[in-house]
């Protein structure tokens, strides 16, 4: 009889114990969620609503809604199932996307294909998250042009403060008539690291295109291949620090070689402070229904015009700490045109006292003096083009270009040019 007892009495410990994880999972799943979609819509950028149609220990389902807060043209669907388990949660649905108030879906509707898969995992003790987003391959057509879509896929790793991202795009077609446009492989990758407080973050990425191509009717045939971006930035206590380098293989007209080029370039000395202040007043304008892109998209001069007034102060504060821009390498290598150049130096923006300047009056020239007055810099031209040197009226034995700028006013090979404005 006692060994009977222990035994269920450890039964219903382990029952309980495991009823117990379960419920855990569940409320630490619940709870992740909700605070993700409290951080997206805080951004002020996107409306987000959660419809829930079964909350359980063992299985959820629901669906998110995403709307951009200042345009109705479109709207964002994620229905989900979610499976608890001891250890994770699994979820698993579909992407759909309304374009317009009348709720014509973009898949199935507007487009003969199946709406975008997605599945995540989400682990209950570290919140580390891993998911997938898969593109299935169809073709549509639309006012005379055919699209094709082989497909692709997004996926999505990483902890709290660490994600990692990576995707890749099959090559797709438009093809309308005698006009065609092929777009080859695309890949990304990126990583975002921050720190708990979000006051400190670390970003790098990547793009890479294979292969574009246009050709239109009666004209050559333009082609770019191995085309690339790569970019990191970081804000630290101090300054927030960018660069990029942009790269291109080679580009051809009519099948014949173009060009090729690398472009590497960085900015430096970019207040931090400044830059949180900035983005805490960005937020803030989007709560109250204000944004740049939304003035923009409006084409509203007046609205927009009041809105950089408003940020004036926290725009010029980035430039407290005389920003840098280095350009690094700007080789361009062409054979036909005979050319093979190379580009580098440096210019900085003297930022003491720059709350005097104005933004809203950029366009009266005696403004755009005061902005150009602060700059300076240097910079060495080596293989300038022949006809560059026309221009500039100098012999075409001149191999390399000493260029200086002070207080906005440059100079050529000592020799000084007439003022910008």
């Amino acid at each position: 009889m006692r060994k009977g007892l222990m035994a269920a009495m450890a039964v219903a410990l382990l029952g309980g114990g495991y009823l117990a994880a379960q419920a855990y999972s569940s409320e630490r799943f619940e709870a992740e969620l909700t605070d993700g979609l409290e951080a997206i819509e805080a951004r002020g950028e996107v409306m987000v609503e959660r419809r829930t149609s079964e909350r359980g220990w063992f299985t959820s389902q629901g669906e998110l809604v995403i709307s951009p807060r200042l345009d109705d043209g479109w709207t964002l669907h994620l229905p989900y199932t979610a499976r608890h388990g001891l250890a994770s949660t699994r979820l698993s649905g579909e992407l759909e996307l309304l374009l317009d108030e009348q709720g014509q879906r973009l898949f199935a509707e507007r487009l003969e294909a199946a709406p975008p898969r997605w599945s995540a995992e989400f682990e209950t003790l570290s919140g580390a998250v891993a998911g997938r987003l898969d593109l299935a391959a169809f073709e549509a057509e639309h006012a005379g042009a055919r699209l094709s879509m082989r497909g692709g896929h997004l996926t999505l790793d990483g902890e709290p403060g660490d994600l990692r991202l990576a995707g890749e795009l099959a090559p797709w077609e438009v093809l309308h008539g005698k006009e065609r446009l092929r777009v080859g492989r695309l890949s990304i990758t990126a990583r975002y690291r921050q720190d708990e407080a979000g006051r400190q973050r670390d970003q790098q990425g990547r793009l890479a295109l294979d292969r574009l191509m246009l050709a239109r009717k009666a004209s050559p045939a333009i082609e770019l291949e191995a085309l690339s971006y790569q970019g990191d930035l970081t804000l630290g206590a101090e300054e927030l620090q960018l660069g990029g380098t942009l790269a291109l293989g080679e580009a051809r007209l009519g099948g014949e070689p173009l060009l090729s080029g690398e472009l590497d370039f960085s900015l430096a000395r970019i207040d931090a402070e400044a830059v949180r202040a900035l983005e805490a007043a960005l937020d803030a304008e989007a709560a109250r229904g204000h944004s740049v892109d939304a003035a923009l998209d409006a084409r509203n001069d007046a609205e927009l015009a009041a809105l950089l007034e408003r940020l004036q102060p926290k725009l010029l504060a980035l430039l407290a700490d005389s920003p840098r821009l280095t350009l690094h390498r700007l080789a361009l290598t062409s054979e036909m045109f005979a050319m093979d150049t190379r580009l580098s130096g440096e210019l900085t923006f003297e930022g003491a006292g720059a709350e005097s300047l104005s933004i809203a009056r950029l366009d009266r020239p005696n403004q755009q003096r005061h902005w150009l007055n602060r700059l300076d810099g240097r910079f060495d031209w080596q293989g300038v083009p022949p006809l560059v040197l026309m221009q500039l009226g100098l012999p075409m034995t001149t191999e390399r270009l000493a260029i200086v700028v002070e207080k906005g006013r440059p100079s050529i090979n000592g020799r000084p040019l007439l003022p910008l404005l």
